[in-house]
C-alpha cells in the first residue's frame, strides 16, 4: 500500500495517510464556502486506521459550528486547513489541498451545487495560465 504525506503550509503540522480514499466531496454549500474562503471545500474521506499524525498535534486548533455537523481544523501557526476526525471517530476528513501528491479516490462527488456561486461556474471557459499572466 502506498502512502502520501501531507502538511499545513508552514510544516508545523504533518501527517501520513494510506493512499486509498473512499470519497472526495467537492462541497459548495454556504458554510463550506465560508469556512474555506473558496468556491467549495475539497475533502477526502478515509478510515481512521489508515491515518497517522507525524508532527504538530499541539499546533492544531478546531472549530465546531454550534448546532451543525460542520467543523474545521487548522494550524495555529499558519492557518492552513488540516485533517480532522469524523464525529464518531471512524473516519478522517483530509483537506485535499494539504496532500503532497495525487490521491487515489474511489468516488468523486460534487454536493450542494445549487449553492455554488455563479463566479465559480464554467471554469473550463476561464483563461488558464501556468503562473501569473504577463
Amino acid at each position: 500500500m502506498s502512502k502520501l504525506k501531507g502538511s499545513c503550509l508552514c510544516g508545523a503540522v504533518s501527517y501520513e495517510v494510506i493512499n486509498e480514499f473512499d470519497r472526495l466531496f467537492l462541497c459548495s454549500c454556504d458554510q463550506c464556502r465560508q469556512i474555506t474562503g473558496s468556491a467549495f471545500a475539497s475533502n477526502l474521506f478515509i478510515m481512521a486506521d489508515g491515518f497517522d499524525w507525524l508532527s504538530g498535534g499541539d499546533d492544531i486548533v478546531s472549530y465546531q459550528m454550534p448546532g451543525r455537523d460542520i467543523s474545521k481544523s487548522f494550524c495555529r501557526v499558519c492557518g492552513s486547513g488540516v485533517p480532522w476526525s469524523s464525529g464518531d471517530g471512524t473516519k478522517m476528513i483530509v483537506p485535499a489541498g494539504s496532500l503532497q501528491g495525487e490521491p487515489e479516490v474511489v468516488d468523486k462527488v460534487r454536493v450542494f451545487v445549487a449553492e455554488q456561486p455563479l463566479w465559480s461556474s464554467n471554469l473550463e471557459k476561464v483563461e488558464a495560465h501556468r503562473g501569473f499572466p504577463s
